[in-house]
């Protein structure tokens, strides 16, 4: 199977009851499940992202997360990285080597969480909560799209609500611009 072909515009439907991405607990990876809106706190803008260390995005996005990490975390932003195996199985790794890839290949200092699902019935609140509120949503079809790849973007404000979306096309310097307009920068 191409990457053409998992770009398709596949619809699923997916209900969540949460107000704010806040109101979601989810599991770190070390395996600490933490309330989002602990972690949060004092953020005015949070990056969500399906990570992948096997991908050929991978080097770009990782690269590009932790300069923008590191040139905005004591400004109020921060980001959190859920790695995914949906897509051609790019995140085979356990969340040991995971987090071990993160940290020493890239120095990754961000909010990294144990693995999940996007997409499919299994697909995690936090990303039901994300899609359903982003421009992957159809209003008149009530259905979502598909996370289509590694490395989809979503922009949160300081109220945990989804402000942006980007695809895993868009690298994430593509994001800055809005980045510094949440910032107040």
């Amino acid at each position: 199977m191409g990457a053409a072909l998992c770009f398709k515009k596949r619809k699923e439907k997916l209900e969540t009851t949460v107000e704010s991405l806040f109101d979601i607990s989810a599991e770190d990876i070390d395996g600490q499940e933490h309330l989002l809106a602990d972690l949060a706190k004092d953020k005015k803008c949070i990056m969500v992202v399906n990570v992948a260390s096997k991908c050929g995005l991978t080097k770009t996005h990782y690269t590009q997360m932790v300069k923008i990490h590191n040139k905005y975390k004591d400004k109020g932003f921060e980001i959190f990285a859920f790695p995914c195996n949906q897509f051609l199985s790019q995140e085979p790794g356990s969340n040991e080597d995971i987090k071990k890839f993160a940290r020493d290949k890239y120095g990754a200092e961000f909010q990294l969480f144990s693995k999940i699902d996007v997409n499919g019935p299994n697909t995690h609140e936090v990303f039901r909560f994300c899609r359903r509120h982003s421009p992957l949503y159809d209003d008149e079809t009530d259905t979502i799209q598909n996370i289509p790849w590694n490395f989809a973007k979503f922009l949160i404000d300081e109220e945990g609500n989804v402000v942006n979306y980007y695809s895993p096309k868009s690298n994430p310097d593509v994001c800055v611009p809005m980045i510094e307009e949440m910032l107040g920068l």
